[in-house]
Order: C-alpha cells, then sequence, then structure tokens
C-alpha cells in the first residue's frame, strides 16, 4: 500500500510538473511578445522603452514566481505523500505458527 501511496504522490508531482512548465511557457511567451512588439504603440519613444523594460521585467517576475509556487506545491505534495506512508506504520508480518 505504501508502495502506491508513493507511486500517487510521484504521478501528482509530475502532473503538477506539467502544469507549472506550462504556465511558465505561457508567462514567457506573452511577456516577449508584448516586449518585442511594444514599438507598435502611438507614443514617443521613451514610453515604448518603458513598456518593453516592464513586459522585460514582468516576464523574469512571473518566471520566478512560477518556480516558486512548483517547489510549493511539489513539498506539499511530497509532504502528503510522507504522512499518508507514515500513517499506514510499518506492515507486520504474518504470524506463522509451526508444527512441532
Amino acid at each position: 500500500m505504501k508502495v502506491l501511496i508513493w507511486i500517487v504522490t510521484w504521478a501528482a508531482v509530475g502532473i503538477w510538473s506539467l502544469l507549472a512548465w506550462a504556465a511558465h511557457l505561457i508567462i514567457n511567451l506573452a511577456g516577449n511578445t508584448a516586449s518585442s512588439n511594444a514599438d507598435v504603440l502611438p507614443v514617443d519613444p521613451e514610453t515604448i522603452e518603458l513598456v518593453s523594460w516592464l513586459a522585460s521585467l514582468g516576464t523574469s517576475v512571473g518566471e520566478w514566481i512560477v518556480i516558486a509556487i512548483w517547489a510549493i506545491v511539489s513539498l506539499l505534495l511530497l509532504g502528503l505523500g510522507y504522512a499518508g506512508a507514515r500513517l499506514l506504520g510499518r506492515g507486520r508480518a504474518p504470524n506463522v505458527q509451526l508444527n512441532r
């Protein structure tokens, strides 16, 4: 049963990691697109530079936030798996009686 708990735990961490990776890619794509296309705004060049810089900064901060949230949730999932395995306790050896 403990093995099943750990298989489910690691599967949950794997699925969570894929979701976090997808969020990381979306933030990166959106930030890079906003940063590289800031020049389409009909404003002065200083404002375009500021918008581009803010988009790059937001991308960097967003990616680190995703990584931090991924780490926290992964540790929580592993902690739950550990707690579940500990609640089961040690397996008892079957009570075998020898015929004498």
